[in-house]
Order: structure tokens, then sequence, then C-alpha cells
């Protein structure tokens, strides 16, 4: 699972705060791993999973969330480098009205305004921001990102005060990710016309859905709405079947996965992080993050689920160990009363 590709090496008006993956990290990246693993299509894992196919051990499948044109312009000439096929979940609405996302546009516009100190208040929650260097606001953002996040409420009602707050300090400061965002290569997303050349290099475009709604926080409607008209527009653009889907931010229900089926999908990604093997539910296809690392052990250790399979156990160690020491405590005071009951 890869976002955005960018370098902070190459001259820009600015860099967010939100890191994006660089074109030597992918490069890297993909070199390790062609070593040790076979590219394949989305189409072809998913014929292979049903058992169209028979399996090819060590296949890897390779997406690419939101849609951003840097995915075209910085990622797709190392796909080619090592033939590499891949999928694009684009978000059919901003690709239409050339609009950034709520998490662009509140980070650029906190590097622009005055928000040392600043109280902001996330629902229930009220955040100080801490800008007095670069680090300490990529951390303030970040919690502010997370906690609005983490509130369980309607999808809607939290993009809707991120844009609020975003539309604020904008007006504040007079700079606004907007008035850029068109030509600008981290936020900028993929056009129409930008798509229609990627099949050439065997990308395959998905659903990301019309907004990036979280589609476990809306209703069934809302949910069914963004998924199928996301599809058909990316059917009608390009002139292709759109058969697979990707749940923005990870967020579904299993109401969400029998719409996703009725609304002709054939299978979805999520965010939970693993391997897939045959039999596997194609609605609930799980991923890795794309690893940042020079060593090559540990980033075939990340991709292959090791290091996902070790940090269950340490989790589940963490949770066992406090009630092995309740239980030898409570056998410990059991021996001594027992004890003391023979002596008396």
């Amino acid at each position: 699972m890869v976002h955005g590709v960018m370098d902070t090496e190459q001259p820009t008006s600015w860099i967010p705060l939100r890191p994006q993956l660089s074109r030597r990290a992918l490069d890297r990246g993909l070199r390790i791993l062609s070593r040790y693993y076979r590219f394949v299509s989305l189409t072809d894992a998913i014929a292979m999973l049903t058992g169209r196919k028979p399996v090819q051990p060590y296949s890897l499948v390779l997406t690419f969330d939101d849609g951003y044109r840097n995915n075209l312009t910085h990622a797709v000439p190392i796909l080619r480098r090592y033939h590499a096929p891949a999928a694009l979940f684009v978000t059919t609405g901003h690709v239409d009205q050339h609009k950034p996302f709520w998490f662009d546009r509140l980070d650029y516009v906190l590097q622009h305004a005055d928000v040392a100190g600043r109280q902001i208040h996330i629902g229930p929650t009220t955040l100080i921001l801490d800008a007095h260097d670069r680090a300490s606001l990529r951390a303030s953002y970040k919690q502010l990102r997370d906690v609005a996040k983490a509130l369980n409420r309607p999808d809607r009602e939290m993009a809707q005060e991120m844009e609020d707050l975003a539309a604020s300090l904008e007006k504040e400061c007079g700079h606004k990710l907007a008035d850029i965002c068109t030509n600008d290569p981290w936020s900028a997303v993929l056009t129409w016309n930008d798509m229609q050349g990627l099949q050439a290099d065997d990308i395959i475009i998905g659903s990301h859905t019309v907004g990036h709604v979280r589609l476990g926080l809306v209703d069934d409607q809302t949910a069914r709405e963004q998924m199928l008209q996301s599809k058909r527009a990316i059917e009608d653009q390009l002139g292709q079947p759109c058969r697979y889907l990707c749940y923005p931010s990870g967020s579904f229900t299993h109401q969400t996965v029998a719409l996703a089926r009725d609304c002709g999908y054939e299978a979805a990604l999520t965010t939970e992080e693993g391997t897939n093997q045959t039999g596997d539910n194609l609605m609930l296809l799980r991923r890795i993050s794309f690893p940042e690392t020079d060593n090559t052990m540990q980033m075939l250790s990340i991709v292959s689920g090791l290091t996902a399979f070790v940090s269950s156990w340490v989790v589940r160690l963490r949770n066992i160990i406090p009630c092995i020491k309740m239980y030898a405590l409570n056998g410990i005071r059991a021996g001594q009363i027992r004890e003391r009951i023979r002596v008396r």
C-alpha cells in the first residue's frame, strides 16, 4: 500500500507534514522485492485467490490510494523499470472538481497561518498546537488528524469540521491550497485524461469512493451512492469496468461489504495488515504499507507478514503475562493458606 510518491529534495513551494514515499525509497524497495517476489496485477491475484488460476508463490500486488498525480509522474516510470503492474484507487469527486483532500488542505494552511499555541476544538476534545519548529508542528498535525478520525461520529460531520477549520485559517492568513492544487506536485490528483494513458502501463483504476468517505461511518444510502457513483464515473470516463474498491481510511462494516457486492465490486481492499491466501474473503483483502528501509532482511520481514505476526504475538503475550502473574500469585496465596491450616 502506497499513497503519494514525491521527493522532498525537489524544489516545490511547500512540503507536506504528512509524508509521502520518495522515489528513492520506491525504487530501492522494488529493487529488493524484485529479487524475491513476482509483481502481479490485482486481476491476476484475484484469479489466484479464487482458484481460477494456479497460485504463483511469492506474488505481490502494488496498490496506490487517493489517486495523486505524482503516482503518474513519479511512480509509474519506476514501475515500468521493474515491469510491475499496479492498481490506483481514485476519488472521483476530487478528480471532477480538481480539489484537494481536507487533510492536505489543512496541512498546507497550518504551515502558513500563525497557529503556535492555538487551541483547536475537535468534537469534545481540545488540542493546543505546538508550532515552535517543524517537528513539533508535524506532531501536532498528526495528533489533530488522529483525534478527528478516532471520534465515533458520522464521517460527514468530521470532514465538515476539518474543512471549516481549514477555511477559517485560510481566511486569516490569505493562503489556501486550492489556489495552487491543480499544478501542485504534492496534492494534485489525476485527471481523467491522465488515467486514459495508464492502461498501457498495466495500471488498473479502482474506486476510492466519490469523496474519500469513511464508509463505515455513513448511512447505507450514502455508502451505496459513494460506491456506485464512483464506479459508474470510472466506467463512463475510461470505458473499462471498475471491479475493485478500496475502503478510504480502511473504514467499513459488514453492511458496507454487502453493499459493495450489491454495487458490483468483485473485490475490496482494507488497511488491515497481513497477507492473503486462497479462500480468503475477497471483499476484505489485507495489505502491508510499503516499508521505507535500506535493510533487505527488514524489508522482507515486513512484506512477508512476519513482522506483523510477531507483533501480534507480542501483544498477546503482554495481555497473557498479567493473567499468568495473577494466577501464580493466587496459587502462592492458596498454598500459603493451606500451609497455615496444616500448621494449626
